[in-house]
């Protein structure tokens, strides 16, 4: 992979890739290809941009300012930034700096230099580099971080592998404590389906399935069509549907800008049902246009995501270096409904659920110590909160890290 080496004014003095060899190595980027980001015969760098920045107590806006305009003006599509802070920082301080280069760019990795030690930091965890492979000489202390566009880092390639990497671990554990919760979450969405029995139900982006099958059992479906973009995913959905008794079920495999169904000389569905998926989309406009045509006139949509600023999820972006993108990119209620009823749809119902901070993290105290010790009480506590916010509005949906509607669209 060649690296590029960029010197956007606030940000001098540039390090030398030499000094972080080692890291270049681990990415597979060649020292020995480093070239000036600026040069104008050189457009759209491929690799990375190598910068020190002089990080002060967080992210200064001329440097953030000078970052993402040369970013945007050189960076391509596939290109990679790499950011050298010197010094030590705080996991805040290095939050500042992701949340300051969003939406453009997406952090996913972040390096941490010592003297003695690199460590390698990812969403799975910490991992030390060999120390035997450094080469031998001196080492700043500071942070690298690895940033991409968030429309690579989103893109179609890197959902199909992460996807499928991830299949079997989302498809939900029946021994697991946090079963009984994962069902009900299923169960709640699938209950705003409203789809008049013997109708045909589209599960739009899948995943394990376990929505539009919930629906489909509740309400009666005569046809269940499922699609993912993860050909991994559509085979357990595929498992799944049969497990549970449903014959009429077929899955496919594509994305939501361009959804397999209905194909050509079909027809669109009575109800439509997506939870989870519209956050992993780089373009919502595109996504949603993509949505629309699968919804039959006097039809159903149930759609349903994380909700992004709830107070868990705003604390998460003030204090984590390293977030999902999906978490990243997030859209709130509010902002999809006023979406869908651009394109006419008329909004029927919606509710918060599962409750936010310190829901999540007692949860998995109770899944990883407690040998599901609080499964019940914090899901009839999950519950409870779901019902009176569906009813009353309360609690309120800052409450909650997860939101869920329902539409219908016009005759």
């Amino acid at each position: 992979m060649e690296a590029v080496t960029a010197i956007p004014e606030p940000l001098r003095p540039v390090i030398e890739p030499r000094e972080i060899d080692f890291i270049l190595e681990d990415l597979g980027i060649e020292v020995g290809g480093t070239r000036t980001l600026h040069d104008p015969g050189q457009p759209g760098a491929a690799a990375a941009i190598v910068a020190l920045v002089d990080p002060g107590q967080g992210a200064a806006p001329r440097s953030l300012e000078a970052l993402l305009d040369t970013a945007s003006a050189h960076l391509s599509e596939s290109g990679a930034l790499i950011l050298f802070l010197e010094g030590r920082h705080r996991e805040e301080q290095l939050a500042q700096w992701r949340n300051g280069l969003w939406p453009l760019l997406h952090a996913n990795v972040i390096y941490q230099v010592e003297r003695d030690r690199v460590m390698r930091r990812t969403l799975s965890g910490l991992v030390e580099l060999d120390p035997g492979k450094r080469k031998v000489h001196k080492v700043r202390t500071g942070s690298v971080i690895l940033l991409r566009r968030r429309v690579h880092a989103m893109g179609p390639d890197a959902t199909i592998e992460k996807f499928d990497q991830n299949a079997a671990g989302w498809n939900g554990n029946p021994d697991a404590p946090s079963y009984p919760h994962f069902r009900w979450m299923r169960r709640f969405v699938a209950c705003f389906s409203d789809l008049p029995r013997g109708g045909r139900m589209l599960d739009f982006g899948c995943g394990a399935g376990w929505c539009g099958i919930e629906a489909a059992r509740r309400f009666g479906a005569s046809e269940l069509a499922f699609f993912d973009p993860s050909p991994e995913m559509v085979k357990i959905a595929e498992q799944n549907a049969l497990s549970e008794g449903i014959r009429s079920a077929t899955g496919r495999t594509g994305f939501g800008e361009k959804p397999p169904f209905p194909a050509a000389g079909e027809e669109a569905f009575d109800a439509v049902i997506s939870s989870g998926v519209i956050s992993f989309s780089p373009d919502t406009t595109v996504w949603i246009d993509g949505l629309v045509p699968t919804v039959r006139p006097g039809g159903t949509l149930v759609i349903g995501d994380i909700q992004r600023t709830s107070r868990g999820m705003q604390r998460r972006r003030r204090e984590k270096a390293l977030l999902p993108a999906r978490e990243m990119n997030a859209q709130t209620a509010d902002e999809v409904r006023q979406l869908l009823e651009a394109e006419g749809f008329s909004y029927q119902d919606g509710a918060g659920y599962q409750l936010t901070r310190p829901f999540p993290e007692a949860m998995h105290v109770n899944e990883a110590k407690l040998k599901g010790l609080l499964t019940y009480p914090l899901l009839w506590s999950n519950q409870l909160s779901a019902a009176t916010n569906r009813r009353l509005g309360i609690p309120g949906n800052d409450q909650f890290d997860s939101w869920v509607m329902s539409f219908k669209r016009p005759n």
